[in-house]
């Protein structure tokens, strides 16, 4: 008799979703410990999207991933949260424990190994500066608070936004939101862009007056997305990162949740990434 084999079945769920990197990046994970594993990008209906996540699971998935726009609805549909996800009312990554829906968020540890790890950044006693105040913004919030930075600046477009998420996380550090005017009595060591301004091909628009010359930049975008921040910081002479190494680290803390082992970031991962962008 010819033994069958068991084949680890996980998804990503997003719209759009044909752009994204997870399967590529979770597919080469398995093969570091020789893990039969299937990955498939899905695309959710925007009005359906919970029966079809549930309906993945019936039909023998173990857990998936979440892209925009599905983070918060992901977060309802979990019946048990990690610490972060519970904060951020976000989720990224099901999985299931016991055969209970439990929703993670690790969008904030990501970004945080690839600062720490990667980068070789510190964050503690920085003065830190995120631009935008939608669900990225907030899916970083809380890790970065952890690291004890000096202050962290919320600015938004729309100041009461940043307001309203800074007074939410207030016990959490010393956060604040920041208006246009006073934004350029602080010179910031770290300026994160969480915005989708890339993404909808937009100026990046900020005074250089915030800015000192180690200023670090870092957008959590990557690709085109990524290019009109990168042309901000390149037009100050400052040090610019995208958020390529996140993608990855999120990816990696997402694969350790559902399989019990955190693969390796490689540089030949990073370069089938940038290859395929």
């Amino acid at each position: 008799m010819v033994k069958r084999k068991i084949i680890r079945k996980y998804a990503v769920f997003g719209n759009p979703i044909k752009h994204s990197l997870s399967p590529l990046i979770h597919k080469y994970f398995a093969k570091e410990f020789n893990i039969d594993l299937s990955y498939e990008p899905i695309l959710g209906s925007i009005e359906n999207f919970q029966a079809e996540a549930k309906e993945f699971l019936i039909n023998g998935g173990l857990g998936f991933n979440i892209t925009l726009p599905f983070k918060q609805e992901a977060f309802n549909m979990a019946l048990t949260h990690s610490k972060v996800a519970e904060i951020t009312k976000s989720v990224n990554t099901i999985s299931l424990k016991d055969g209970v829906i439990h929703g993670d968020n690790t969008d904030g540890s990501g970004f945080i190994k690839d600062l720490k790890n990667n980068k070789r950044y510190q964050l503690q006693n920085k003065k830190i500066l995120l631009v935008g105040a939608g669900g990225a913004a907030m899916g970083v919030i809380p890790n970065i608070l952890y690291e004890s930075p000096k202050i962290l600046s919320i600015h938004n477009r729309t100041f009461s936004k940043a307001e309203k998420l800074a007074k939410a996380l207030t016990s959490f550090g010393n956060i604040k939101a920041i208006s246009e005017t006073d934004i350029i009595k602080e010179k910031y060591d770290l300026i994160i862009n969480a915005t989708s301004i890339g993404i909808s091909n937009l100026e990046f628009k900020l005074t250089n007056k915030i800015v000192h010359k180690n200023s670090v930049c870092y957008d959590m975008s990557y690709g085109k997305a990524s290019n009109s921040f990168e042309k901000w910081a390149t037009q100050n002479n400052l040090i610019f990162h995208n958020g390529l190494g996140m993608l990855l680290e999120q990816a990696a803390d997402a694969f350790l949740i559902w399989e019990s082992k955190r693969p390796s970031v490689t540089e030949e991962l990073k370069k089938i990434l940038e290859d395929n962008l």
